[in-house]
C-alpha cells in the first residue's frame, strides 16, 4: 500500500497516511472484497457503498497517481474508456434516466471515478448525489441482489473488454 503524495494535489513528497484506494485494490487482488466487480487492464471496478443509487460503481486506477493530468496521455484515455464501459454496463443493468460521472480525489488522492445511475423517481435527481443525506445514500443491497448485480455488471464488462476479469463468472 502506497502512502499518499503530499503537496497541493499535483505531486510532491510522501506523507505517512497509507492510501485507502491502494488498500481496496489489494483486497480485490486477494479476493477479499465482497463488492469487487471486475479487474480491467487499467483499473479495478467495485460496487460503491451508496446503493440508494442501485448499480453505483467506483473505477479505481490500477496505478497509484493522484491526478489524471499526471498520467501518461494514453493511460488516462484508456482509464476513461474503461470508465465509459462501466457506465455502459450500469446502463444496461439498471436502465437509468441518466448517469453521473465524477473524478474528485479530495478525500482519497488516488485517481478514481464514481459512476452513479440516476432514476426518474429520485426526487433529488437534479442535485449532486452528495446532497442526499449519507444515511439515505449509503444503503446496502440484499446479498442475493448484490451478487446478481455484480455478476451482471461483470459479464457486461467482459462482453465489452476482452481482457476483463469479472469477480463472478457470468
Amino acid at each position: 500500500m502506497l502512502p499518499h503524495d503530499g503537496g497541493e494535489g499535483a505531486g510532491g513528497g510522501a506523507t505517512a497516511r497509507p492510501c485507502g484506494i491502494c488498500a481496496l485494490i489489494e483486497r480485490c487482488r486477494a479476493g477479499n472484497l465482497a463488492d469487487f466487480v471486475a479487474e480491467l487492464p487499467h483499473s479495478f471496478v467495485i460496487l460503491g457503498d451508496a446503493q440508494f443509487y442501485r448499480g453505483y460503481c467506483v473505477v479505481l486506477a490500477r496505478r497509484h497517481i493522484n491526478e489524471v493530468h499526471l498520467m501518461p496521455p494514453d493511460e488516462a484515455r484508456a482509464l476513461f474508456d474503461e470508465t465509459v464501459a462501466v457506465g455502459r454496463a450500469i446502463a444496461r443493468a439498471t436502465r437509468p434516466l441518466k448517469l453521473n460521472y465524477e473524478c474528485l480525489g479530495n478525500l482519497e488522492p488516488h485517481v478514481h471515478w464514481h459512476v452513479f445511475p440516476r432514476v426518474e423517481t429520485d426526487t433529488m435527481r437534479a442535485a449532486p448525489v452528495w446532497m442526499r443525506p449519507e444515511a439515505e445514500r449509503k444503503v446496502a443491497l440484499e446479498d442475493c441482489d448484490r451478487r446478481e448485480l455484480i455478476r451482471t455488471l461483470g459479464a457486461e464488462l467482459r462482453r465489452q473488454i476482452a481482457a476483463a476479469r469479472p469477480a463472478i463468472a457470468g
